[in-house]
């Protein structure tokens, strides 16, 4: 190695006091563990100060050379100010396993380049910790054989008891019980006896068999309570252990900053289940996470708590996207508004307590402090259409800029700078649909009016949100419909509909052409095409790339071509929203006709536009996602074809800046493999997980670990309801459609029962009778879309999709949220029904 190389490492053994704000905290504390004597296996530490020359040669490094030929290694990241008293970093840094030594040099740059990510960038301003992305050590160490790996505190960090200590141990290597994806064995050892206080086995396929027998434990508990007097403090300790023992890989003081009533925070997805995945792609879920952190806090400015209080706004857990509901509560009270009609619009009535039904002023002082915020929102909500109409134009310029340019013939930098602007504009263009889904603007003064005259407010408001102009997605399921009708008249087209299966679009295109029903086809998709099952994730498929949806929704109707016109009860609608104005108007004292009932119509008319713009902008916003599709793959097809990655699928599991990075050289494109190997492995994990739509983040470990028993599902309770979302009454059987894939069980007439629902399912509802989401709210999209199409819907009915059988007949309530069981399935759809929830 070259002499100016030499000062760019250190191994274990060697590494000084001195060193220490060069290496890390994970490579110092593992350095100081090995040298006062205990099991830490040797390394290697390259010091944050390394250059990118000392890097590239790190492979020639003499301490190799002691190794076994062929010995993979452990390259895990070190940052400044890492596993100290008060920051942890724990999951924010990149760690590789089984590097080979050729592969070295890119395994440590992308350690390195790890420092740069939005969530080592969200962690650091949450803490207030300095931005600098070369502040970061990377320590490699040879490969343990690990038959079984864990982490311990020598406090209970539960329940702060000094005397226990805390084992969790799990076979294999540890990452995936370091994530918090896999449930560990569990034991809790008196620290003085060494009695073992609790023993909980893991349910992961062994029968029973431990992890660790009685004697590892007491070895483990014995060389924890050494490191922990060691440091003289309480320590979180990663071990592993192989056929020559225990191995310490890393200790840190258990971390005691988290902010006061952290543990107490509750996070919420069910809105973003509507629209994002439930395995998100790593790519997408980490720039939304990032956009929107940043857009919500544009937006609301010092209304919202800082991240040192309550967190940040949004958070992934387990893969899942997450909205902080303690700090929408937080803006609900600084604002005056009640928290329960914000958690009933997200659908989580069951969640409100007594005190979220209070409306409550801020002192004075604070509320002067924020009247600058209140007045700009006020402002933006005063000026929603102009807004709205700049929006328009701006994606308007934005998408014929992109569609202008062929990706294909652009180099890296100028395709990904295309990208970039979408990038560095998103939280700015965001803003719009957080105004418009800040609907309880202008629903409060209306839901205050109905409680004073005693009037429901949904039985005023929701039959007039059904009536007049129609969103962008219920146009779509007319257009559609029309598209139908432009099939049942050709029966050559009829033919092929129903002969040649939707997937196979290939053929029946090829069987359609020069046919009318084709060129309608065409226009179709030329005006909806962006969309697609999951839409704001870019890394699947639009409509343009595969209609089989299309196909299947208009084969659908063909098939199924009895029961009235799609339609027929729009003049029933608009009855029904002039009989809802006339009783409300009937409990109004004749001093409130003149005063009151202008203010009254010109708020719900507000209400019904913002539900139709909230719609559009969305969709334009799905637009650009799609057109910045077809640039994302240009990429990485180029990526794949330089032999960086191994297939177009990977990614999309590699994030942005990650990206970026390889392209404007500052990291080498080798990392990329590595990244994408892991992030799959990553993906695999959560994609066992249930996760819930409503938790506080102090219960997640206890909630995986249920969950991993038992879904905790309620399936024999006799009391189904939910959150009202429309009116109306009706009695039928239900169809249980889990997935796109299950669309072609829809019948006419049907109960629609699902999850959730978007834009994609919108063709289901030119079918049902009525609908039963699990997930939603009033702004939701299944509820938006009942309404226009004058459905009775209850949302947020947990676990209908497995209480409910297809082929059961129930009568669905609307006004008050009910759902009774009339008949029990016929014993086919049961049986078929049982499957689909087995193979979902």
């Amino acid at each position: 190695m070259k002499l100016s190389h030499v000062e760019s490492f250190a191994t274990l053994d060697r590494l000084r006091h001195s060193d220490a704000t060069r290496a890390g905290g994970k490579a110092f504390n593992c350095a100081r563990l090995k040298q006062a004597g205990f099991p830490v296996p040797d390394g290697l530490v390259v010091f944050a100060d390394a250059s990118d020359g000392a890097i590239a040669a790190v492979a020639a490094h003499e301490w190799f050379d002691s190794l076994p030929a062929g010995c993979l290694s452990a390259v895990r990241s070190s940052g400044l100010g890492e596993d100290g008293a008060t920051h942890s970093f724990a999951g924010i840094h990149e760690t590789m396993l089984d590097v080979p030594r050729g592969e070295l040099a890119t395994a440590v740059a992308a350690c390195r380049a790890s420092a740069r990510s939005p969530r080592a960038d969200t962690y650091r301003s949450a803490s207030g910790l300095a931005h600098d992305p070369k502040d970061i050590g990377v320590l490699i160490q040879q490969m343990v054989r690990a038959a079984v790996s864990g982490v311990a505190f020598t406090v209970n960090p539960l329940t702060g008891a000094n005397d226990e200590l805390v084992i969790n141990a799990a076979r294999g290597l540890g990452e995936a019980l370091v994530s918090g994806v896999i449930d560990p064995d569990e034991y809790i050892v008196h620290k003085t006896s060494g009695e073992q206080l609790l023993r909980r086995l893991a349910d992961d396929g062994t029968n029973g068999a431990a992890a660790l027998s009685d004697e590892d434990v007491a070895a483990l508990a014995a060389l924890l309570r050494k490191i922990e007097a060691h440091y003289g403090a309480p320590q979180d300790v990663e071990w592993c252990r192989d056929e020559a023992g225990f191995w310490i890989v890393q200790s840190r003081p258990v971390t005691t900053a988290a902010p006061a009533g952290a543990r107490d925070i509750e996070w919420t997805r069910a809105n973003l289940a509507e629209v994002l995945p439930d395995l998100t792609s790593p790519q997408a879920l980490a720039a939304f996470e990032d956009l929107l952190n940043t857009a919500e806090r544009l937006s609301f400015g010092r209304l919202m708590a800082p991240d040192a209080e309550l967190g940040p706004v949004l958070k992934s857990f387990g893969g899942r996207l997450y909205f902080n509901l303690s700090q929408l509560r937080h803006v609900c009270r600084i604002g005056g508004y009640a928290p329960a009609t914000m958690m009933r619009s997200l659908g989580h009535s069951e969640a409100i307590s007594a005190e979220d039904e209070i409306a409550t002023r801020p002192p004075v002082g604070e509320f002067l402090l924020r009247l600058p915020d209140f007045a700009r929102l006020a402002s933006r909500h005063l000026r929603a259409s102009q807004i709205v109409r700049t929006q328009q134009a701006r994606t308007e310029a934005y998408l014929a800029r992109l569609t202008a340019a062929d990706p294909s013939t652009l180099d890296d930098a100028a395709l990904w700078k295309m990208i970039e602007e979408w990038r560095q504009q998103g939280p700015q263009e965001m803003q719009t649909v957080l105004m418009l889904g800040g609907v309880l603007f202008h629903e409060t003064p209306v839901r205050k009016i109905c409680d004073a005259v005693g009037f429901p407010f949904e039985r005023l408001v929701y039959p007039q949100l059904g009536v007049g102009e129609r969103s962008v997605s219920s146009q779509q399921a007319f257009d559609l419909v029309a598209l139908a009708g432009s099939a049942r008249q050709d029966p050559g087209v009829r033919r092929a509909l129903t002969e040649i299966p939707p997937e196979d679009h290939v053929r029946l295109r090829g069987a359609l052409e020069g046919t009318p029903f084709l060129a309608a086809v065409d226009r179709f998709l030329e005006q909806y095409g962006h969309r697609g099952h999951y839409e704001s994730d870019w890394a699947l498929p639009r409509y343009s790339d595969d209609p089989t949806p299309i196909f299947q929704a208009v084969r659908l109707h063909l098939v199924d071509d009895g029961g009235p016109a799609f339609g027929e009860g729009e003049a029933a609608r608009e009855r029904e929203a002039a009989a809802a104005w006339t009783a409300f108007i009937d409990r109004l004292p004749w001093w409130r006709r003149m005063i009151t009932l202008p203010r009254v119509r010109r708020a719900v008319a507000t209400i019904k536009r913002y539900y139709v713009w909230r719609e559009r902008v969305r969709s334009d916003l799905v637009r650009v996602l799609a057109v910045l599709r077809r640039f994302h793959l240009v990429v990485a097809d180029r990526f794949v074809a330089r032999g960086w990655l191994d297939d177009r699928s990977d990614y999309f599991l590699v994030q942005l800046p990650e990206i970026a990075a390889v392209i404007d050289g500052s990291v080498p494109p080798a990392s990329l493999r590595p990244i994408a190997a892991r992030r799959r492995a990553e993906q695999e994990r959560y994609r066992s997980m249930r996760m819930p739509l409503l938790m506080k983040e102090a219960d997640l470990p206890r909630l995986l670990r249920a969950a991993a028993v038992s879904d905790g599902a309620d399936l024999d309770g006799a009391a189904l309801s939910g959150l009202p979302v429309s009116s109306g009454c009706v009695e039928a059987e239900v169809v249980v459609i889990h997935s796109p894939a299950d669309f072609g069980r829809m019948t006419r007439g049907a109960i629609l029962v699902t999850r959730a629902t978007d834009p994609s399912w919108t063709p289901l509802f030119t079918l049902a009778s009525g609908v039963i989401v699990e997930v939603g709210g009033v702004l939701s999209h299944a509820s938006t879309i009942a309404r226009e199409f004058g459905l009775p819907a209850i949302a947020n009915v947990k676990n209908a999709t497995r209480r409910l059988r297809t082929g059961e007949r129930v009568r669905l309530v609307a006004v008050t949220g009910r759902i009774d069981r009339l008949s029990s399935p016929r014993a086919e759809e049961e049986t078929t029904s049982d499957s689909a929830a087995v193979l979902s």
